[in-house]
This record gives C-alpha cells, structure tokens and sequence, in this order.
C-alpha cells in the first residue's frame, strides 16, 4: 500500500495539468525539483528529468539539477485571432533549475515567432525564479524581461515580477488548504503618445484552494474529492487584472493601453473552479475521472467578459515495474463566452486533448 500511494503521490507531482491557473513561468517546476526524487518524464506535454546528486556526496547534500522542455502539445500556437485571422506561431518553452534543500532557482525562456508573415520579428522572455518549499508554507518570486519588436507586437520591452505566498495545512474534511497571496507589476515600454503613465500596472488579489475528501481509500474501494479554488485579482491601471512573469506571446498584449489605446485604468478578475474527483486503484492501475466547471469573469470598466467553462479530465495509469509507471490523460473543454458591451454575443467553443506520458524513476 506505501508504494502504491508513493508512486501515486510522485505521479501528482509531475502532473502539469492540474489547476496550474495562476502559475505561469511554471513556478511548479521548481517544487518539483524540491520535492521529486531522480527521474525522468516523457511525453505530448513535456519531456524532463530530475537528478539528485546525494548519493554521490560524501555527505548526504540535498542537491539537485533538473531540466524540462515544456507545453509540447501547444508548441504550434493557433489560439490568436487578429482582424478576423487565425494566428499560427511558434512557441517553444524550456526550462533549468536547481535547488538544495528547501531552496531552489530556476531559469526558463520563451520564444513566440508569427509563422503567418514571412521574416516576422521574433519575441523572446527570460524568466528567473526562486522558489521555497517547507511543510506549510510555500513562496515563489520570479522576474521575467520579454522583449520585442514594438511596431509589430503590443509592447516592445516589458519586466514583470509576481512574487506569490502561500499557507497550506491539512485536517478533517480538508485534505489539503491553501491560501495564497498575489502581487503583480509591469514596466512596459511606451509605444504611443499617452498622458498619465507614472503609475505601473500593477495586479493584487489572492487566491483559496482546498481539497475536500468525501471519502478515502482507507476505507472504501473509490476515493471522492472536491479540489476547490477561488481567486480574485484587482489590476490598478492594467488593462486586465492578469498581469504575471510572463511569456514571450504576452508581448502581443500592452497593459498600458485600453480598448481605444487610452491609459488604462481599474480592472477585476475573479474565477471559481469546482470540479469533483473520483480515483480508483487495482494492483498495478490507477484511474481517476474529474468533471469540472468555471467560471471567470473580466471586468474593465463598463465593459466585461464571462467565460463558462465546462469540462472534463481523466487519467489512467499503469505501474508495470516498481520504479516505472505510464500514464494517458484526456481531457475535454466547452465554453460559452458572453462579452457584455453595448450589445450581449454569445459564442460556443469546444477543444479537447490527449497526453501520453511514461516516468521512470531510477
């Protein structure tokens, strides 16, 4: 039973798909690295390893390297829609830490290339971060500079910073509680002639995560839980209250600016995620099924945008050797989208993915 829940327990780890809403520079890697043992994972969405020199040291030395090439899947970006045209660009991701002990450091960098224009200018993001990870209390602090070409991408050199805290302890219902505080800023280059630009965009807000467990394995064959987050974010003179150390493709988007390319100047973002887990195990096999729903609303303004997200997620894993376990998660997505202007529009989209991934621990 312990080596079943351990190799259970290193699967969740490495799995990039679960609420990762708010974290972008993949701040997760780096409590991976913390707490992951010597590894290597391969699949669609992303391909790393993690190696602990400890045994090599005279000294037991918690030092450990890891690297990982990211998002896989979405290396061919098709998401942008500019002036009525889908936008495909070329988005790879890659990411280096290390860390000893509690502590660890992590660099990553981004590049987003236009494949829809011939010889477009190519953006680029450099990201590093620290990252603490303790028994209660978790901390990330990265800073990322993106730079790009301004007269074809919304800014030309933005530098973002989102250090993030957060306080975890577990007891009766909750399996796991979370609180999380956010802060955000950015200093962007000005592309256009505006008026009042000394105050940065900055984002505030914070964030409530808890996992409630209806029932355990301990005493029953199926595990059902309720992986709940909540978040709100205020942005002061930010276009939306989304700002994070970002990637390269966030040069499409200027904080600065509004709508009509005017200052901005409030906005509010807030987001409930409610899904329902249900996990089963036999021997060797492990599977897990998630409906969800979100919802996410955008306000600036007199202006909004709702997103009703619906969707659902599921996994199977299988553990043929102690030290090795496959994996094959799906996971589908629907939407209704309602932008609140001078008129209501509705619209309705669905996507979909398929992830196979394997890790062997050695």
């Amino acid at each position: 039973m312990k080596k079943i829940v351990y190799i259970l327990s290193l699967a969740f780890i490495f799995n990039s798909l679960s609420f990762a809403i708010d974290d972008i520079v993949d701040k997760d890697n780096l409590h991976n690295l913390i707490e992951g043992v010597t590894s290597s994972r391969a699949g669609t969405d992303r391909i790393g390893t993690i190696y602990d020199f400890s045994p090599l040291m005279e000294k037991d030395t918690p030092f450990k390297l890891g690297f990982s090439l990211l998002d896989l899947s979405h290396i061919v970006d098709n998401k942008t829609i500019i002036n009525g045209e889908r936008r495909f660009a070329f988005l790879p991701k890659g990411f280096i830490g290390l860390s000893y002990g509690i502590f660890g450091f992590g660099y990553q960098f981004s590049l987003y290339n236009d494949l829809s224009e011939k010889k477009s200018p190519v953006a680029h993001s450099h990201s590093l971060a620290f990252g603490l990870a303790m028994e209660k209390y978790r901390f990330n602090l990265p800073v990322s500079v993106s730079v790009a070409d301004k007269n074809y991408y919304g800014g030309r050199l933005s530098i973002s910073s989102t250090p993030k805290f957060s306080f975890m302890f577990r007891g009766g219902l909750l399996d796991e509680f979370s609180i999380s505080l956010h802060y955000g800023i950015q200093l962007s280059s000005i592309t256009n002639e505006v008026t009042g630009t000394s105050v940065a965009p900055m984002v505030i807000g914070f964030s409530l995560y808890g996992e409630f467990m209806l029932t355990r394995f301990d005493n029953y064959p199926v595990q059902i839980s309720l992986p709940v987050k909540l978040a709100y974010y205020y942005g002061i003179g930010s276009r939306w209250a989304t700002i994070d150390a970002g990637y390269a493709e966030d040069s499409l988007t200027n904080y600065l600016y509004d709508d009509n390319g005017g200052r901005s100047t409030g906005s509010m973002r807030f987001y409930a995620l409610l899904p329902a887990k249900f996990e089963a195990k036999l021997g060797a096999i492990y599977v897990y099924a998630m409906p969800r729903l979100m919802f996410e609303g955008n306000l600036y303004k007199t202006d909004g945008m709702y997103n009703l997200r619906y969707g659902m997620e599921g996994e199977l894993q299988i553990t043929p050797i102690e030290n090795l376990t496959f994996g094959l998660t799906a996971y589908g997505e629907g939407k209704s989208i309602i932008r609140e202007n001078a008129d209501f529009e509705i619209k309705n989209g669905f996507g979909a993915g398929l992830d196979i991934w394997g890790i062997w621990r050695y």
